[in-house]
């Protein structure tokens, strides 16, 4: 039993070393995420992390005095517990979409994720300042984390299902960047919406890559099932 127990033990490690090192940039993304976050936490107060994200975030003040600075900065960081989140989050879709369409692809959409929804919904910003229905401290809110990436990779996903899945795929991330959006219109949800329609228009990075079909996969795992069941009744009666 024990030996069983400890086989068991090592071929779960062997599984979950393989697909960490499947996708590096992804658990490279997310180790430095968590070292960042970790030391702030406990060189800081909380009033000096706030002044400290505020520097990192990508607002209107820090676009405009130091952008090429901020943009790579603000994808490093996170509030509290959001790093918990972002390991769950990140291995689901950047993960997947790193051993789908290669490393430098999944960064790419991610990369204009953060960047083209960054500028859009700071634009916005800057125009409700304007209009008088944001005060002139939204310039200096903080907003940092990795999410418009990884929001980006999640639009780019929907290339990567077939089926009737795919439109299922779509209608749960419509309703994941839309709620959001009717119910709090923050710079926030905007850039999550602007992020995933990036990542939808980056088709050509899914180009002869092999699309996932959920209905195939599970008569596959099926089929072997009852195989593998076929084989231990002959087996017994032998």
């Amino acid at each position: 039993m024990l030996a069983l127990t400890l086989e068991s033990a090592r071929r779960t490690v062997g599984a979950v070393r393989a697909w960490v090192v499947s996708a590096p940039a992804t658990y490279l993304w997310l180790l430095i995420i968590h070292v960042t976050t970790l030391d702030m936490y406990v060189r800081l107060t909380a009033d000096e992390r706030v002044a400290f994200l505020r520097r990192q975030s990508t607002n209107l003040h820090n676009l405009d005095t130091r952008p090429l600075r901020v943009m790579v900065a603000s994808a490093v960081w996170a509030e509290g517990w959001h790093v918990i989140r972002f390991v769950v989050i990140l291995t689901a879709l950047c993960a997947v979409a790193e051993r789908w369409v290669g490393t430098r692809r999944m960064l790419t959409v991610a990369a204009l994720g953060h960047v083209g929804a960054t500028c859009i919904s700071q634009a916005l910003v800057l125009v409700r300042i304007h209009e008088g229905t944001l005060a002139e401290s939204a310039r200096l809110q903080v907003d940092v984390g990795p999410s418009y990436g990884y929001m980006a990779v999640a639009g780019l996903l929907f290339h990567g299902i077939s089926g009737r899945w795919r439109w299922a795929y779509a209608v749960g991330l419509a309703l994941y960047v839309g709620l959001p959006l009717l119910s709090h219109r923050d710079v926030t949800a905007t850039g999550h919406l602007c992020a995933a329609l990036i990542g939808l228009c980056c088709l050509r990075f899914a180009r002869g890559r092999p699309r996932w079909d959920p209905d195939a996969w599970w008569r596959g795992r099926r089929t072997s099932r009852s195989a593998g069941e076929a084989v231990g009744a002959t087996s017994g009666g032998s």
